[in-house]
């Protein structure tokens, strides 16, 4: 996503040309749901004629409460980036947080002239709840009674191997599952 320095010869198809300064993400690539690994297929090209020196790639993945690194700019450091020249980088993330996420791609890059550059890019999604979760308490005698309802939000089937309930200090569990009548 380095623009090119030069623009690019007349004619030219833009299959030929590649990405410009920009992030191509398809316009919607469906749901994405806590716990699932978000990836990303980052692919920085030079498209210009000219080779460019000490360029740094970063990701991030900013949430509503942390900033996540996915590629560290030490680990992409690239000394001398060729005329044509590609480099590209697979990003991975267990998504743990539901809301709103932006990923955040900077390039910084030297021109042949000396002039250090910067490019940054952000792509947002939403990362979903794959279950809805009710609570309710009910009363009787010296017990209390906690009943969940489990909701399968998403539109695929899912597969719960376990549910157990951990009580806290003075309460205990029954577990009804396992009793027989």
């Amino acid at each position: 996503f380095i623009e090119g320095l030069d623009p690019p010869p007349p004619n030219t198809a833009a299959s030929d040309i590649g990405p410009s300064d920009s992030l191509i993400f398809p316009p919607g690539f469906g749901n994405i749901y806590l716990g699932e690994t978000f990836s990303a297929y980052v692919s920085v090209c030079n498209n210009s004629h000219l080779g460019l020196s000490r360029v740094e790639i970063r990701a991030e993945l900013q949430t509503g409460t942390k900033r996540i690194t996915l590629l560290d700019g030490s680990s992409s450091f690239l000394q001398a980036f060729p005329a044509k020249g590609h480099s590209d980088y697979v990003l991975e993330h267990e998504l743990k947080e539901a809301g709103v996420h932006i990923m955040i791609c900077t390039a910084s890059y030297f021109e042949s002239n000396g002039e250090e550059r910067k490019v940054r890019q952000y792509f947002k999604f939403q990362v979903q709840k794959p279950l809805s979760v009710t609570t309710k308490l009910h009363f009787m005698e010296n017990s209390i009674f906690l009943e969940n309802q489990i909701q399968n939000i998403t539109k695929l089937p899912l597969y719960l191997s376990l549910i157990k309930f951990e009580p806290s200090g003075a309460y205990a569990r029954e577990d009804l599952s396992t009793s027989t009548a």
